[in-house]
């Protein structure tokens, strides 16, 4: 058999697969059933809105609805990508199929892979992010190009697709193929709020291919193309932020050359690389000479101030660099009444630029432990993460010894501010939403950022509220940097007393594991009101948890205003991440599944261990920065609402001697 009958024959042999897989539905959900639906109004509607959907799909119409008629709601979407004839296709298979399919149910949906139906008799024309399937590849890759290629792509359809006509945005780079898609009757921000509401990441993690379907909503990526014509090649990504970007290759010269044609064109290029070159020395030394020249001239040729690179490098950022005259007029010479707040490495001003803008401006305390590198790194993290749940970078200024960063202003403050004071009551509503927030926020440092983030320092002065009461995580200066891979990292402790996961606190062992404890605890004293001072709150907690007594935690100032089961499902969960073995921790974004009903909560939490800190200069809310080591030494205390606990003590922790007997 030739070479081109046997492609043929393959070919013959795939389709019939090809067509199989086509004809079978992704997912069918036949809803609420009736012994009296084929008789009734609804159904002879139902059977109409259908018909009319045939014809639209086949007159070009990739989106229809239907609604008003003896309580039906209706609604069919082709994909993007798919030419009139395909979604024609389509829409009649599915036509014909869902009633034989669901011939009881006054509800009912069906994704194909080429389009959507859905009916109803109850209105749906809102936005709904609830999870209804995802599919993925079975094979795994570590390959960092592309993990990264995937995580670019999916993050370039989601972001481009609410603002396309038909809600739909496609691309590809380097093998990889992505596409996004909300149902039409959507805004433009629910729809980007839909495709943000989940990531790719909870389903098919370090996956070759995946495809995640919501109520309102979904995406797929995979390593073929999936669609009908060809996507577009996405945007070239920005420069990484963190490291140096090679310069491309030229292109390869591929057409044929003679012996004779190949030596003259290495000479050619020989001859123009060389000339390169030289030209490139000469300008070189001549903007030397002059730079030098210009600086003797100046400065008594001194050397440089090395503060000029460094603003140089934060230009490269992106972030706007102010003088320190603008910001000594922003907050009137720092005076202490613009005075918002004082953290372990300086004090955060209020100040109000010449455009009227309102900003946070962190002024580094002289000697403070964070260097160069460390404000460097701080500018590059917050530079290179955009979530709405993450503070906004908006320069910074390095003159001489001052370095100081410029945040957005948030009117509300910190989380902090509301738990000491108590002036203005939360309510139910609003603490269950800072809680889902705050994991978001740190979901998206662990899992969705390019290079994973460890904050280390969750705690409630670094969740800031924005006017709508929204948090927003802040403080990124003892933060580091993991790389792809590594599971943790051993380095000094760096944190605040109180909220300190155990093996971090004990070993120096630091891993995104690290960041969960610290949000149970802060999610226990949203819950509760009460601050973890002396990290007695997990005691009160898990005892009224094992005597199934939750309701009780629940602050005194809300009443009975809350929701019960909203709040047993966020004490669960905050024990669990507060579990001692940091691998009996969740994730991140199976805390967000579990908050928001999407899965059930099936582990079972211990009890958990209890830090204490007995050094006298030291309490629950003091940070620490140190790698050198001091001893610990176990024993019995007795917590503030009766009972014993084991606790750990000793002075402020950072045990370099466990890590290495040496």
């Amino acid at each position: 058999m030739g070479l081109p009958s046997l492609a043929l024959f393959l070919l013959i042999l795939c389709f019939p697969a090809f067509s199989m897989q086509q004809d079978a539905p992704i997912y069918l959900q036949c809803m609420r059933n009736t012994t009296s639906l084929s008789s009734s109004t609804f159904a002879s509607n139902l059977n109409t809105a259908l018909r009319n959907f045939t014809t639209l799909s086949s007159q070009g119409s990739k989106y229809g609805t239907a609604a008003g008629n003896s309580g039906l709601y209706a609604v069919f979407q082709c994909r993007g990508d798919l030419s009139a004839q395909s979604c024609g296709q389509c829409v009649q298979n599915v036509t014909a199929r869902l009633p034989q399919e669901c011939p009881n149910s006054v509800g009912a949906r069906i994704r194909f892979d080429a389009c959507f139906l859905r009916y109803d008799n109850q209105s749906f024309f809102s936005l709904d992010t609830t999870y209804v399937m995802g599919y993925c590849n079975t094979a795994n890759t570590s390959d960092v190009v592309t993990l990264s290629t995937i995580a670019d792509l999916m993050e370039s359809v989601t972001s481009e697709a609410p603002k396309q006509d038909g809600y739909w945005a496609s691309a590809r780079e380097i093998g990889v193929y992505a596409a996004a898609q909300c149902l039409g009757y959507l805004s433009q921000s629910e729809c980007s709020q839909c495709l943000s509401s989940y990531s790719y990441r909870v389903a098919c993690d370090s996956k070759l291919g995946g495809q995640v379907h919501l109520a309102s909503c979904d995406y797929r990526f995979e390593t073929y193309n999936f669609m009908e014509s060809t996507p577009p090649e996405a945007a070239a990504p920005a420069p990484s932020l963190l490291a140096p970007v090679a310069a491309p290759r030229p292109p390869s010269l591929v057409a044929p050359q003679s012996p004779a044609g190949s030596k003259t064109l290495i000479t050619a290029v020989s001859a123009s690389v060389g000339f390169v070159v030289v030209v490139g020395v000469l300008l070189c030394a001549i903007l030397v000479w002059r730079r030098r020249c210009k600086t003797g001239k100046e400065k008594g040729a001194k050397p440089v101030d090395k503060t000029a690179s460094w603003s140089r490098q934060l230009l490269q950022k992106k972030a706007e660099l102010f003088s320190l005259e603008e910001l000594e007029e922003a907050t009137g010479h720092f005076h202490p009444t613009n005075k918002l707040g004082e953290g372990g490495f300086g004090i955060v001003y209020k100040g109000t630029l010449k455009n009227g803008e309102q900003v946070a401006i962190k002024k580094l305390s002289i000697g403070s432990q964070q260097g160069k590198q460390e404000f460097l790194n701080e500018v590059n993290l917050i530079t290179s993460v955009q979530h709405k749940n993450l503070v906004r970078l908006l320069g910074c200024c390095v003159e001489g010894l001052e370095r100081m960063l410029v945040y957005e202003y948030l009117l509300n403050k910190s989380l902090d501010f509301f738990l000491a004071r108590g002036n203005r009551i939360l309510n139910w509503s609003t603490r269950y939403g800072i809680v889902v927030g705050m994991a978001k926020g740190l979901a998206y440092l662990h899992e969705e950022s390019h290079t994973q983030i460890i904050h280390r320092d969750i705690k409630p002065s670094n969740i800031l509220l924005d006017d709508q009461l929204n948090p927003v995580i802040a403080d990124f200066g003892l933060a580091r940097l993991v790389k792809d891979d590594a599971t943790h990292v051993n380095t000094g402790v760096a944190g605040t007393i109180g909220y300190l996961a155990p093996e971090y606190a004990l070993n120096g062992v630091l891993s995104e594991k690290v960041d969960v404890f610290s949000f149970g605890l802060v999610t226990l004293e949203v819950i509760t009101g009460k601050q973890n001072v002396h990290s007695r709150l997990l005691t009160w907690v898990w005892e009224k948890y094992r005597d199934e007594k939750v309701l009780e935690l629940v602050d005194e100032k809300l009443g009975n205003a809350f929701a019960p089961e909203q709040v047993i499902r966020v004490v669960h969960v905050a024990l669990l991440c507060t579990q001692e073995n940091p691998k009996q921790r969740p994730t991140m974004s199976r805390v967000i599944l579990w908050l928001s009903g999407m899965s059930a909560i099936l582990e079972i939490p211990i009890r958990p261990t209890f830090l204490v800190y007995n050094d006298s200069t030291a309490s629950a809310g003091d940070s620490i920065h140190q790698s050198t080591s001091t001893s610990s030494t176990c024993s019995q205390s007795t917590n503030a609402f009766g009972g014993e606990v084991p606790w750990i003590s000793g002075g402020v922790l950072s045990m370099s001697e466990i890590i290495d007997p040496r």
